[in-house]
């Protein structure tokens, strides 16, 4: 920047405003290309918004591929005091016996009598009368074993500890109000054991004479039950078999049906038709939204001469309709009402659409919002259970043979991808250099940094040529002086 001696001259000239009222036309295509890269910016924020959507509705799209949520099943026990039981959308819809004969156990263990014969409770040694030094306790479950030092300068609470981290699936407590210890297996199961084989005679002493229990090898037992008139085993008391879950409370006799949820279905369809209208509520409103051409991104400059509540009204409009009409989100939205419409090819019958099943479309002015009549969908599910299965569900080597949530899934996919092409996967331009809007953000960095230093430039040759003029006023006023003085004399 020049050595700026304008003012020497004492002509009273604004340097500083001549040369601001100077550049400010020259700063206008700076402005301009300020507005075009905030603008753009704003169009990738929109794109992203929309991705966020797509891709959030996508995954709900996915969970309608899937039997579990298009062809629940429920399972209902005719005594749950003896049997609960739940289904999965793989179980067949019959009615199993079932006749519980044992529970399955684990092993349990607890002190015979109260323990405590010392003085206190804060160490071993002091709790049990005569028990001195260290031993080794060794606690076996099936594969699992555990070798416990046991110290006797340690309390018995510090021993439970030691017994509940041993990761062999056994569990130790101790009621100092009852004054016993007890012993568990987490497992249940023929497999479940408890054996102390392996202890040292000390340790052997403990267990007996002092907590009390049982050191005989202990062991667990299964679940014993007829299902359907077949002997089975279970290790443990709630377990799943062909889709059904049972879970075994007591020994008896009874019935478990399964049969469809058609409840379930309906509400997941509803749920279904909710997602769909808010998704497609956001694309379209995104389409027409109104564009309002004068509102431009205002300059610092504009804004240093406006309130808060005016800056925000301006950017307001001056955001609104980035993505009017555009294409990619027209196509999605295309493709998403034909995925909706179109019959499922494959199928027989008179349910072969969605509509068939009272989910349709309302008034053309609505843009493909859909709209779900429960009746028909009741109707249609008793005649036929497993129909949402098949019209959303169905797979397909073709679009026109695939269920509705497969075609919107490879369509919402799509959509995805071209808006990655053309605006990446977020709003910021620091981890996207690929995309389109990202190239023509960077351009106009580039072209924004190399207009700001030549109008630097400019700036600063106006400066110098004022301040030559100031230098030449300066010498001629000067030279006058001294010719006044001359010609005085």
């Amino acid at each position: 920047m020049a050595i700026r001696t304008y003012g020497l001259s004492g002509s009273g000239i604004d340097v500083d405003q001549m040369v601001k009222d100077l550049m400010k036309a020259q700063r206008t295509r700076y402005d301009s290309l300020v507005q075009k890269k905030t603008q753009l910016e704003w169009k990738k924020a929109d794109y992203n918004t929309m991705y966020t959507a797509v891709s959030d509705f996508r995954n709900t799209v996915f969970n309608y591929k899937m039997s579990s949520t298009v062809s629940p099943k429920q399972a209902e026990s005719a005594d749950e005091t003896i049997v609960k039981a739940t289904a999965t959308a793989d179980a067949a819809n019959i009615s199993h016996t079932i006749n519980v004969t044992q529970l399955a156990e684990g092993v349990k263990l607890t002190s015979s009598a109260a323990i405590t014969t010392g003085s206190g409770k804060d160490t071993l040694a002091n709790q049990f009368t005569g028990l001195t030094g260290t031993f080794t306790i060794k606690i076996t479950n099936g594969s699992a074993s555990k070798a416990i030092s046991v110290d006797t300068s340690k309390s018995i609470y510090e021993l439970v500890s030691d017994i509940n981290n041993a990761g062999i699936n056994v569990k130790a407590t101790y009621d100092a109000t009852l004054d016993r210890f007890f012993l568990s297996t987490t497992n249940t199961g023929s497999a479940a054991t408890i054996d102390f084989s392996g202890s040292d005679a000390a340790g052997m002493d403990f267990l007996t004479n002092n907590l009390k229990l049982d050191t005989t090898t202990q062991q667990g037992k299964d679940a014993k039950f007829k299902l359907d008139n077949v002997d089975l085993t279970q290790a443990t008391n709630n377990f799943t078999i062909s889709g059904v879950t049972y879970n075994l409370k007591n020994i008896g006799t009874t019935t478990v049906a399964v049969s469809p949820d058609n409840d379930k279905v309906i509400a997941n369809v509803k749920a279904f038709v909710e997602a769909y209208n808010n998704i497609l509520g956001k694309i379209n409103g995104k389409l027409s939204e109104e564009r309002y051409k004068d509102y431009l991104p205002l300059t610092d400059d504009q804004k240093k001469e406006m309130s808060e509540s005016e800056i925000k009204a301006w950017e307001d409009k001056a955001k609104s309709g980035m993505l009017r009409r555009d294409p990619i989100l027209q196509d999605a939205v295309s493709a998403m009402r034909s995925n909706i419409s179109n019959p499922v090819s494959g199928l027989t019958g008179k349910y072969t659409s969605l509509s068939s099943i009272g989910i349709t479309t309302g008034d053309y002015s609505e843009n493909g919002k859909l709209y779900l009549d429960e009746t028909k969908l009741k109707t249609a599910l008793e005649e036929d259970p497993d129909i949402v299965n098949k019209l959303f569900a169905t797979a397909g080597d073709t679009s026109s043979k695939q269920g509705v949530a497969v075609r919107l899934y490879d369509t919402l996919k799509t959509a995805m991808d071209k808006i990655t092409t053309e605006a990446g996967y977020s709003a910021s331009t620091s981890d996207d250099t690929k995309s389109t809007l990202a190239q023509l953000i960077t351009d106009y960095e580039k072209q924004m940094t190399t207009l700001n230093d030549r109008l630097n430039d400019m700036e600063d040759a106006y400066y110098k040529k004022f301040d030559a003029m100031e230098v030449a006023l300066s010498k001629l006023n000067q030279q006058s002086s001294w010719l006044s003085q001359q010609l005085g004399n």
